[in-house]
């Protein structure tokens, strides 16, 4: 399981409707858009948010400022862009994953959804902690509705229906479980587990947690 990846290779490439007054053309537009976010994003990484400036994206961009100020008017929405294209990155992952199991093999879907957003997790994680951490609110206010935990969340629903598993609150379940693969994935991050055990880990885990372990 690979843990690191090239600041370059964490960025997704988030598409959005071009602010007005951005050159003409819908392809070229987009492509200048995102090789600001791009530039975004490593600066962000390698110097942190704050200390970022637009001049600094900009000069990275090689575009005048003036062009980067057509596109975004503050590091915030360039932020709000990166998360945006973060978050679609991941989903897109889980549910390649998870889509490519069986409809009915409902432990294999779990433990699909675990191997994807563990992975993603690992190999995203100095992206992930600019987008999430640089928001200035605590982490729960930024993972109130995040699309990832309302995956879950269906996911379970799915599986009760289908008479897999039965739980009281599927939010609440999904919820935990949620947290605990962001615990465990971070505990391998700082080294008090091996980043190869933690996908079983938590499928015992979730298993227990859905009431069909054996």
């Amino acid at each position: 399981m690979k843990q690191t990846t090239s600041v370059s290779n964490q960025l997704p490439d988030p598409r959005a409707t071009r602010r007005i007054g951005a050159p003409s053309g819908p392809r070229k537009a987009d492509l200048r858009r995102a090789t600001l976010i791009e530039a975004a994003g490593k600066l962000f990484v390698e110097k942190g948010y704050e200390a970022t400036t637009m001049d600094e994206i900009a000069a990275a961009a090689n575009f005048a400022k003036g062009t980067l100020y057509h596109y975004f008017a503050n590091k915030a929405e360039l932020l709000g862009a990166l998360k945006e294209g973060f978050e679609n990155e991941v989903m897109e992952r889980i549910l390649a994953r998870v889509e490519s199991c069986p409809a009915d093999d409902w432990r294999g879907r779990i433990k699909s959804w675990i191997d994807a957003a563990v992975d993603a997790y690992f190999e995203l994680k100095e992206l992930h902690d600019v987008v999430i951490y640089s928001l200035g609110m605590p982490f729960r206010h930024a993972m109130v509705d995040a699309e990832i935990t309302r995956y879950l969340t269906k996911l379970i629903h799915d599986g009760c229906e289908a008479g897999a598993w039965q739980v009281d609150d599927e939010r609440w379940t999904a919820v935990v479980m949620f947290y605990s693969f962001r615990g465990g994935c971070d505990e391998a991050i700082m080294g008090t587990q091996r980043a190869e055990d933690v996908p079983n880990k938590l499928n015992d885990l979730f298993l227990r947690i859905l009431g069909v372990y054996e």
